[in-house]
């Protein structure tokens, strides 16, 4: 009765599983890290390179000399998608939140993104790493271009619900 009471689990635990929606396997949990990673990198190029128009750095150069300035502003953004992360992990004290996430947490993720990503153009703009072109739309209470704005804002949560679905697709399955 006590282990019932307060663990939520039958005395002899015999109902148990090893795998719980709250505590999956190392395995599965770094299959889905994995692909945290890898979408990100993907759809953090593929924003990067079609947002280069409204940068006056960028603006007039070719898709092929602006690659490698995007894939390291890329590499930069997966940083920021695994931060946002991280700061859910410490938020629901449960690293495989992702797994289970819903509408609340990709909310809170999007939120996240603004706000770091209006921190980093204000700082950026600010210390003339990049100014925009006239491509740029402005946010005017924010001061901030909106091509960055929404990155932040969309692709952290695209990008945990695209590992989630991809994890529901290979448990079905059986494997990765």
């Amino acid at each position: 009765m006590t282990a019932l009471r307060y663990n939520n689990l039958p005395a002899d635990h015999s109902a148990c599983t090893s795998e719980t929606p709250s505590s999956p396997s190392w395995q599965r949990l770094s299959q889905f890290f994995a692909v945290v990673v890898l979408a990100s990198l993907v759809v953090n190029e593929i924003w990067e390179m079609a947002q280069m128009s409204a940068y006056i750095d960028t603006a007039r150069h070719s898709w092929s000399s602006t690659l490698t300035l995007c894939t390291r502003a890329t590499v930069g953004d997966v940083g920021i998608v695994v931060g946002i992360y991280a700061m859910g992990v410490l938020a629901t004290g449960d690293p495989s939140w992702g797994l289970h996430a819903r509408w609340n947490m990709y909310a809170t993720t999007a939120v996240l993104g603004l706000a770091y990503a209006t921190l980093v153009e204000h700082a950026a703009l600010a210390a003339g790493r990049w100014s925009y072109s006239e491509q740029m739309p402005l946010v005017p209470w924010l001061n901030a271009g909106l091509w960055p704005l929404l990155q932040m804002m969309l692709l952290p949560p695209l990008t945990f619900w695209i590992a989630r679905w991809w994890d529901g697709r290979c448990s079905t399955k059986g494997a990765l």
